[in-house]
């Protein structure tokens, strides 16, 4: 067995303190609205987790331990398996987002049937099905080389799979995530050689007439539009969550209220461990740890970057963009959704917010970048020794 280079260590330890951080937040975001016990009403046994203000913070660090083993995992895997189990991996998880469509195996939480439930677990597939994209578009394109430039046999196979994907997810109903999809293959798409007024062309009229019927026909996709606005309209009502983390925001100033002294988990932010986490780290932390957090994320993301340009595999290099995209992508969109800078879509943001599916699918993913990087470091080894 040819001997493969030792991973990016400098991705890990980003990684490492990302996943950290994003557990002391959990701890700080949730505790008061864990120890009230008001999510028992969520189907969570009282006698199991009642008051216990450690609660999220313990599953968190359950997920975490679990995707650890993961990204181990995904690290040593080579890329070979990937790519010549690329249409398996596609074809699974076409059928996970179908079969979690169907009443009695898909479960609704927040009004998508999204999740399939094994066991005491509640896995998101739409999380993992992005996974399984990325590496089935990096294949695709990788096969076809300079053919994929050709606009009938070389774009149109890729995004008949990805309009697949995002109709699928999009059904659940969880626009958001159908959104990371459809951004995240554009970049592969875009990176793989396609020509940018193809995509413009096949993607942006149709994907806008979508997002528009959606908003003109889903009540609560409307509000949130009318609530990016104007937030202040109803504020006890439609605008509640973003006035709310407006306010956590603001308090922060320069410098923070401190760690654990945030005011606005007390039950005035909505879903404050979850989807709007930034806002309660903008209050404890301030504008200066707010930057100092961003710039750890910044780096994690050029990281990634910069390992998958030094690779020599087309497959290893599309497929890491596409890891990188899909998590930069996902920040952006919480962040933005939390700041008012664009609509609201309750996507949690990556490494950091609680959410054992999320977190799982980030740290497969940095496995895979992990397993990228030890080619690439073998490429130096042998570079050397030649």
């Amino acid at each position: 067995m040819k001997s493969r280079g030792v991973p990016d260590f400098l991705l890990l330890i980003l990684a490492f303190l990302l996943v950290g951080f994003g557990i002391t937040m959990v701890i700080s975001s949730s505790y008061i609205y864990a120890s009230t016990g008001i999510y028992t009403f969520k189907g969570c046994p009282t006698e199991l987790c009642g008051g216990d203000g450690l609660y999220f913070a313990k599953k968190q660090i359950m997920w975490a331990i679990m995707g650890l083993v993961g990204m181990l995992f995904a690290m040593n895997v080579p890329f070979a398996f990937y790519k010549k189990r690329f249409f398996a991996i596609g074809f699974t998880s076409i059928l996970i987002l179908l079969m979690v469509l169907i009443p009695g195996i898909g479960n609704e939480a927040n009004g998508a049937r999204s999740w399939i439930k094994i066991g005491p677990m509640s896995l998101q597939t739409s999380e993992f099905a992005k996974l399984g994209l990325i590496l089935y578009l990096s294949a695709i394109v990788a096969r076809k080389g300079d053919q994929f430039r050709d606009f009938k046999k070389g774009l149109i196979p890729p995004l008949v799979i990805t309009a697949l994907f995002f109709i699928l997810v999009a059904l659940q109903p969880d626009l958001g995530t159908a959104a990371i999809m459809l951004g995240t293959a554009g970049v592969i798409l875009v990176a793989g050689g396609a020509r940018l007024s193809h995509l413009f062309i096949l993607t942006v009229p149709p994907f806008g007439l979508i997002v528009t019927t959606y908003i003109l026909t889903k009540d609560h996709a409307l509000s949130r539009v009318l609530s990016y606005t104007d937030p202040w309209n109803d504020m006890l009502g439609s605008d509640y969550h973003l006035v709310q983390s407006f306010f956590a925001i603001a308090r922060g100033g320069m410098f923070g209220s401190g760690f654990g002294q945030s005011l606005q988990k007390y039950l005035y932010l909505p879903e404050a461990h979850t989807d709007f986490i930034f806002s309660v780290i903008a209050e404890e932390l301030g504008f200066l740890g707010t930057c100092l957090f961003l710039l750890i994320y910044i780096a994690f993301l050029l990281r990634g970057i910069f390992i998958c340009l030094k690779s020599q595999d087309t497959f290893a290099s599309l497929a890491g963009v596409g890891i990188v995209a899909m998590i930069g992508i996902q920040a952006m969109i919480n962040i933005g959704g939390v700041t008012g800078t664009i609509p609201i879509t309750g996507v949690p943001l990556p490494f950091v917010s609680y959410g054992g599916s999320s977190l799982l699918v980030c740290m497969i993913g940095t496995g895979i970048l992990l397993s990228a990087s030890r080619e690439v470091n073998k490429q130096k080894t042998v570079g050397n020794n030649a």
